[in-house]
């Protein structure tokens, strides 16, 4: 039994660190996207946010959470708009 819950606390640690790892990558991400965004003018800003409205209608059909990335994606285009 000791055995049994050892390596689950293993697992659930690696698991944790996986996700810990994940975070840091999507935090990393979201800081370029931002930087990106506030260094175009207003017609790109508004173009792109155009083409991502499209590309956001496309896939919401193969997403399980729809809101949940739009919620994200215009979280990310507010920051300069």
């Amino acid at each position: 039994m000791k055995n049994l819950i050892a390596e689950l606390l293993v697992k659930l640690a690696e698991k944790d660190e996986a996700c810990d790892e994940q975070t840091a990558r999507l935090c990393a991400l979201e800081l370029v996207v931002t930087s990106l965004l506030c260094r175009m003018n207003s017609a790109e800003l508004n173009s792109l946010a155009s083409g991502v409205e499209e590309d956001i209608a496309r896939a919401t059909l193969k997403t399980a959470n729809p809101e949940l990335l739009q919620q994200h994606v215009q979280r990310l285009l507010q920051a300069k708009l």
